[in-house]
């Protein structure tokens, strides 16, 4: 199995440091010599705090944009949007910090047999080198079980050190006796670079604070009286303990949480574990979610390091796999019961100024987080977007109220730890082309439904997904509009896209395709629900009544599926987002066999947008590509996103239309964004196996160069774990296994077998 990154030099970006996390704690390792640099997050160090970002006289200022819009005056109502009803910017992801270990009289030396690697099956990165014949082995992860980073540096002879580090925000780090104090302060508002503020970061004593601590066992000597430093002497071995505690409480409320004392204690809780103790209970955790799915796709064996495997001009199927590896790597990495949803960048991020300041922006690439995680069986990795959401729902109703009038709850296109639900933009022109969108909620809906897909957990469906999945639908009840016998969103725009309309670029419509398509299936997955828990009221009889007047795939002039309600002039043809066809993924509400020729309009889509475009487009184009039953299609993009990115690529690329990866196998949008991993990583795994149509696909995209293969582990509907093998391009060997007794409709090669399957009972397709 593919599970291994390795380099023979060390990392100078962080582009190509080796991430390390527990869902709450993220470390990027650089292993250099002589003064090694660990990064250091928190998933709740945020900028901000709660607080009232309602603008005066928005609703006014909506149903205005609404009669422009009936008048054909759509450029106005856009600009009214723009001015009247958009909000403040969201809060920022920041970092937590960085701990240096400089190693004493190694300046400007060249070390031999260097090797740095990430064990993803372990979750530990390793570092060994040889200077002037001192061998040097580090090793680093970050448990779980004891919430800690822990690094280990050994040498063959004694060695003297200085640990020095820095914090977030309003901070300092203290050095006493074998320990470095970090105490830090997020500001309460920090705009974003590309904004424009009189006072861009405020402090006003209500920021999200930390205390972190790193303790030291050694064999040397500790001298920690220089204030600043911590200097060892004398070791050949060096463990570091680091633990951190944030002030955050919740969502809805300010962050007074105290963090000196509970860090302090835990510390001194945690220091009285070994090392091998703590490491063993790391490994036993990790391992055992890591190892739900193994896989072989038939690539050949490459000595090569991994930045050298992705310069190579011919991908083989053993990049493919690493990649999706990667992909399950990431999420037990970066998303853990009990820990925030993952961000833009996953839980990693060294800038004061985060790209997009590292939100939660909902229009496809928080979701796109998530794609992957319920078919890699971890389910528990799959609880952090479920608590996002219902604080979405919490906060958006107020926001449903004041900016509709409307019942239910609405979210906008970003969010952030604080739930936020209102339009970002402030008044900036051409800001209604994302802020105005208002399906975040209807889309989040998808996640919780398909949680009880997965799982067949009736009491989820019945205390967690259905209520959430109600008030999400009373908001677009309260909204929609009858029209020409269809039940549309309008206004409506689709995602970051415009169109031209009168020489001008527009962005509002009458409806959007996404649009549409997004309430139909959360309309039909709450008849479905209600079905599952005998419910039948009014509100039921409601949606049922709606439920297919809603989708609207109409043919444009191309053969292609139309975006909006009128066949107009695309302002870019190649556009990143491809979000008219949600309906096809991450939905099913079209699929090649239930309604091909709605599936022949979007393969036309995919063919006018072309196979480029940011590293997340790309990984929605796979997963796109493999739905059509198009494995070597898929397998197409799959390669363009492997296409190495240098960590500071030349300025010209079109960062809009042109990713990759870099060489630590982060995704490039350019810049960095976890999404474009876990959508790739999702797309990978519909090759092997899909559920659609009420049915268990097998190898319906299987590309032709992946001819021996298998994949073992995956979760299908219905809590079902498969096993898959193939030789030939021919399924050889297939296995079902699933805790509760049932019917599957297992499709091989297009036809279907109803199989009988018993409670943890192994079913062999032969």
């Amino acid at each position: 199995m593919e599970k291994l990154l390795k380099y023979s030099k060390e990392a100078k970006y962080f582009e190509e440091a080796l991430p390390l996390g527990n869902g709450q704690l993220g470390a990027m390792v650089y292993g250099r010599c002589y003064e090694e640099r660990i990064s250091l997050n928190h998933d709740t160090l945020w900028s901000g705090k709660p607080h009232d970002s309602y603008v005066e006289n928005s609703y006014e200022s909506n149903e205005k944009a609404k009669k422009l819009l009936k008048e054909g005056k759509r450029y106005e109502a856009q600009r009214e949007i723009e001015e009247n009803f958009t909000g403040t910017w969201l809060t920022s992801y920041m970092m937590l910090g960085t701990l240096y270990i400089k190693n004493l009289g190694m300046e400007e030396k060249t070390p031999s047999s260097y090797i740095r690697t990430l064990d993803m099956e372990t979750g530990i990165a390793n570092v060994s080198y040889t200077i002037d014949e001192v061998e040097y082995k580090k090793e680093y992860f970050v448990s779980f079980p004891h919430n800690c980073v822990m690094v280990k540096i050994t040498s063959s002879k004694p060695t003297d050190y200085e640990l020095y580090g820095d914090c977030v925000g309003k901070s300092h780090v203290t050095a006493y006796n074998n320990n470095l104090y970090y105490s830090g302060e997020c500001p309460t508002e920090l705009a974003p670079e590309y904004s424009k503020s009189d006072k861009p970061i405020v402090y006003d004593g209500d920021g999200v604070k930390v205390t972190a601590i790193a303790k030291f066992k050694t064999n040397g000597s500790v001298d920690g009286s220089q204030m600043e430093k911590v200097t060892i002497k004398d070791a050949t071995e060096l463990i570091v303990y680091f633990i951190c505690e944030t002030s955050f409480v919740a969502f809805n409320q300010l962050p007074n949480k105290k963090t000196f004392e509970p860090c302090y204690e835990r510390m001194q809780e945690l220091y009285n574990s070994s090392y091998d103790e703590i490491k063993e209970a790391h490994i036993k955790d990790f391992s055992s979610l890591f190892n739900r799915i193994s896989t072989d796709f038939g690539g050949k064996k490459s000595d090569l390091d991994t930045d050298e495997r992705l310069k190579e001009q011919e991908k083989d199927a053993g990049m493919c796999e690493l990649l999706y590896n990667f992909g399950r790597y990431l999420i037990i990495s970066a998303s853990r019961e009990g820990s925030r949803a993952t961000n833009l960048q996953g839980i990693w991020n060294e800038s004061y100024y985060a790209p997009w300041s590292s939100n939660y922006t909902l229009n496809i690439n928080a979701e796109m987080n998530y794609w992957p995680v319920l078919m890699s069986d971890l389910v528990s990795c799959n609880l952090p977007i479920v608590e996002q959401t219902k604080n979405i729902c919490e906060n958006g109703r107020e926001t449903a109220k004041r900016l509709y009038n409307a019942k239910g709850f609405v979210a906008h296109h970003n969010s952030d730890l604080w739930a936020h639900t209102t339009p970002v933009g402030a008044k900036r022109e051409t800001s209604s082309q994302y802020a105005y969108w208002n399906m975040s909620g209807g889309w989040l809906c998808r996640h919780l439904y398909e949680h009880y897909e997965y799982t067949l957990d009736k009491e989820f469906l019945k205390n967690t997904a259905y209520p959430i999945m109600k008030e999400s639908a009373e908001f677009f009840l309260s909204i929609m509009e009858e029209c020409d016998g269809k039940w549309i969103v309008t206004p409506s725009t689709s995602p970051e896209n415009s169109y031209i309309l009168d020489g001008k670029n527009t962005f509002l419509a009458k409806y959007a395709v996404m649009s549409q398509s997004i309430v139909e299936d959360l309309f039909k997955n709450i008849s479905k629900s209600a079905k599952i828990l005998g419910i039948d009221d009014d509100f039921v009889k409601e949606i049922n009544a709606k439920k297919d007047n809603i989708g609207i795939y109409k043919k444009g002039s191309d053969g292609q599926l139309l975006e909006y309600d009128e066949d107009f002039e695309e302002f870019d043809i190649y556009h990143r987002h491809v979000s008219h066809l949600y309906g096809f993924y991450p939905a099913d509400l079209i699929t090649t066999e239930n309604n091909p020729e709605v599936a022949q309009m979007v393969k036309r889509s995919l063919e006018r947008r072309g196979d480029e475009g940011t590293g997340w487009s790309m990984g929605w184009k796979v997963c796109l590509w493999a739905r059509l039953k198009d494995g070597d299609h898929a397998m197409k993009l799959v390669k363009n996103q492997l296409r190495f990115m240098p960590a500071r690529p030349d300025p010209t690329i079109d960062m809009w239309h042109s990713g990759g990866t870099y060489a630590n196998m982060f995704d490039a949008h350019p810049p960095f964004q976890i999404d474009g991993n876990y959508g790739v990583c999702a797309g990978i795994a519909q090759m092997f196996l899909q559920c659609e149509d009420g049915k268990i696909k097998i190898l319906p995209a299987l590309p032709s160069e992946m001819k021996n293969g298998s994949i073992k582990g995956l979760l299908a509907k219905g809590n079902i774990k498969v096993d898959i093998e193939w030789k030939e391009n021919q399924l050889s060997y297939l296995k079902l296994v699933t805790p509760i007794k049932q019917t599957a409709i297992i499709n091989i090669d297009g036809a279907d077998h109803a199989v009988e399957l018993c409670a943890n009972e192994e079913y062999i397709y032969a």
